[in-house]
């Protein structure tokens, strides 16, 4: 079963770590020591090592740690809860200096199957010793948004059972194997039912809340931003000398707020190609962040499947701004032909 793909699902579990950004794995060292020091019989697992993304650290966001069977807070070790995750998982043998390679395989799996990333990477140490690399097991899980299950409770939330039931219909064919053609064909079809029994503000609030999970890190410290200043401004300047430091290279379309409509667009996948694309196909690859759209031979999606986008910014700017967004008109969508996806948020 080692070459074998699997799809795992985490359940919520107490998880005793320590959170500290790092720049090498041998800081982790004499973290590994301090938390079987504090943990001890309270040990309920392996040692897990978990990696969080777009956080602001300085590094990569480092959390080691082990489940526990009952909450520990010793010095820097701190217990917390694990939220029920999706993965798919790979089995690494050997140092840990070629794991990312059987990582990457996880992705490769992802895109072929049209699923996105959640922002967090699980280690899963089954046997180390970093002074005998070559006897490790990792278990490496790369987290996924389970898109049809949210999708079907999001639903059930605004519509009911019965309407749920017509809607997605064939959603239950679809797994975490399926290729991304056929992904997208079910997807499409789908959509199209939904538009037939809901109107704009119903759309919106269903797709909307069918996003990955925006790390909250982020979230407070731009929000700092907003209570020091009390100048909405001040975040998308923030947000973009951010963004413009990475790879996406900042905004294409910058936000704005126009009175009480608030302009927000997407930053690209990959701006140094979308730079240089020449074709719309070319564009929708270098720009879409969703797996589904980028990877799709021909995804003929309706575009308010872009209210999903909208979903990541609802979840950023409602906590910050402390008001709950519930009308949003998609003015610019990839599969419309447009090069960039944006909206219009109206606020009350």
């Amino acid at each position: 079963m080692e070459n074998e793909i699997k799809h795992v699902v985490r359940k919520e579990m107490p998880f005793a770590g320590i959170r500290k950004p790092i720049k090498s794995r041998e800081e982790l060292v004499p973290r590994i020591k301090e938390l079987k020091k504090a943990c001890g019989s309270e040990i309920a697992g392996p040692l897990i090592h978990i990696f969080r993304f777009d956080t602001p650290v300085d590094g990569f966001d480092s959390e080691i740690g082990f489940p526990v069977s009952q909450d520990l807070n010793v010095g820097k070790v701190k217990t917390h809860t694990l939220r029920k995750l999706h993965f798919f998982s790979l089995i690494h043998k050997g140092p840990v200096e070629t794991l990312r390679n059987t990582t990457l395989k996880l992705f490769e799996h992802m895109n072929k199957v049209g699923l996105s990333s959640e922002l967090e990477l699980m280690e899963i140490y089954h046997s180390y010793d970093p002074d005998h690399q070559d006897d490790n097991v990792i278990e490496t899980r790369a987290s996924f948004l389970a898109w049809p299950e949210v999708y079907r409770e999001q639903l059930v939330r605004v519509l009911g059972l019965e309407l749920t039931e017509e809607i997605w219909a064939g959603g239950e064919n679809i797994t975490p194997f399926t290729l991304v053609d056929e992904r997208v064909a079910w997807v499409a079809q789908s959509i199209e039912r939904l538009k037939q029994h809901t109107d704009q503000d119903q759309q919106f609030d269903i797709l909307s809340r069918v996003a990955l999970v925006r790390p909250l890190e982020d979230i407070i410290k731009h929000k700092k931003i907003y209570e020091d200043s009390g100048d909405v401004n001040e975040i998308l300047k923030a947000q973009n000398d951010q963004l413009k430091a990475g790879p996406t290279g900042g905004f294409i379309d910058p936000p704005r707020l126009e009175g009480n409509v608030f302009h927000q667009s997407k930053v690209a996948y990959n701006r140094q190609a979308f730079d240089e694309a020449k074709t719309h196909e070319e564009i929708r690859k270098a720009y879409c962040f969703c797996s589904l759209i980028r990877e799709a031979a021909d995804p003929k999606v309706d575009p308010i499947f872009c209210y999903r986008a909208a979903g990541w910014a609802r979840q950023f700017w409602e906590a910050i701004l402390d008001v709950e967004f519930k009308k949003c008109t998609i003015t610019h969508s990839i599969l419309k032909g447009d090069k960039v996806c944006a909206w219009d948020y109206h606020l009350d």
